[in-house]
């Protein structure tokens, strides 16, 4: 265990696995908005574009759940768990992108913006979080 601040210790292998969990529910959930993006630009008439934006509104749904459950590491420094979690979120969406060939078609100004909007969505959903958690056991 790492000791971090004052009497605050961090369980590394736990923290790794919650990160890992997170990411994976957050992935699922992607995996959804794209299915649905993918099934109503088949069988309705709206245009390609459509799915770019579903897309965009799933990432940022699903780097939201990831900063959420992340942040559930620590009863403290939300908006840090959150971006840890945004981060590890953004890093296995550019490995995906790159395996299957698809960064090369996204403008690099917009994949800035992707990043930084993860970055601040799953920063805002950890302090959430963290402030949910810190309600709860305060009314206990």
């Amino acid at each position: 265990m790492i000791k971090q601040g004052r009497d605050a210790e961090i369980d590394i292998p736990l923290a790794l696995i919650t990160i890992i969990k997170a990411n994976i529910m957050a992935y699922v959930v992607t995996s959804i908005f794209v299915l649905l993006a993918s099934i109503i630009i088949t069988y309705t008439d709206v245009t390609p574009k459509f799915e770019g934006f579903i897309t965009v509104i799933g990432i940022l749904f699903s780097a939201f759940l990831a900063g959420f459950d992340t942040a559930k590491i620590e009863n403290k420094n939300g908006y840090r768990w959150g971006a840890v979690g945004g981060a590890f979120y953004f890093v296995i969406f550019l490995g995906m992108a790159t395996i299957i060939d698809k960064l090369n078609q996204v403008e690099p100004g917009m994949m800035l913006l992707i990043a930084l909007l993860v970055l601040l969505t799953s920063s805002i959903a950890g302090m959430i979080s963290v402030n949910i958690e810190s309600q709860t056991t305060y009314r206990r």
